[in-house]
């Protein structure tokens, strides 16, 4: 009798691990590195999870020249982009990064993401 109620919380959180969580909408992003301003204007911004985790210019749509991806977890957050243009992926490191308000900086980079 026990094995019903594990079975359903095992398959509901599977279910909500499997759903789909990222959503993306237009707002304005910045990106700098290294006191080069990468992207400074209109672009798609991706939340990617519950912990707020992000992209800016990767989108499905209309993917930028330059795009970065900001992942927060329990640690803080990371950043990564894409330093060389139009590539496919973000394989340049921006290393750990901390919020000032709409972006995620360091000594290197700035990442931003505002609402429109």
């Amino acid at each position: 009798m026990k094995i019903i109620p594990v079975l359903s919380l095992v398959v509901g959180i599977a279910g909500a691990v499997l759903s789909p969580l990222a959503h993306a909408e237009t707002g304005k992003c910045v990106l700098e590195v290294n006191k080069k301003t990468y992207l400074d204007g209109t672009c798609e911004i991706k939340i990617n999870d519950k912990q707020g985790s992000f992209s800016i210019g990767a989108g499905d749509k209309h993917r930028s020249k330059y795009f970065a991806y900001v992942n927060i977890d329990e640690d803080g957050a990371h950043g990564y982009w894409n330093e060389t243009p139009d590539s496919s992926h973000a394989h340049s490191d921006l290393g750990d990064l901390k919020r000032d308000g709409a972006c995620w900086v360091n000594a290197t980079a700035r990442v931003c993401a505002y609402k429109k």
